[in-house]
């Protein structure tokens, strides 16, 4: 039988594992290779100073992390759910880039 106890514990990881990921690309931070650049990005978009592609485009961020999962061999489940995700974090929130297209 699963206590509340368990469940708990295992939603407090699942919001801890989302609020430690890039606010651009949305990967967790502990995959990244050079850590500490920024708190809030990886060392893949941000380099401590700026985005190292400033003129990207929700669409275009969406597309490139797509064209990741396809090479991992991702479900089309998981696309969607990161292609969704993408829009909710920080660097998209604050620019207002969203703009919803489906595949």
């Amino acid at each position: 039988m699963i206590s509340e106890t368990n469940i708990m514990k295992g939603a407090m990881k699942i919001l801890r594992n989302e609020r430690n990921r890039c606010q651009s690309c949305g990967m967790p931070l502990f995959y990244d290779k050079k850590p500490k650049v920024h708190p809030h990005y990886c060392s893949y978009c941000h380099d401590g100073s700026s985005f190292r592609d400033g003129k990207a485009t929700l669409r275009d961020m969406q597309k490139k992390v797509d064209e990741l999962l396809v090479a991992r061999n991702a479900n089309r489940g998981q696309r969607l759910y990161m292609r969704l995700r993408l829009a909710t974090l920080k660097r998209w929130r604050e620019s207002r880039a969203y703009v919803p297209k489906t595949f």
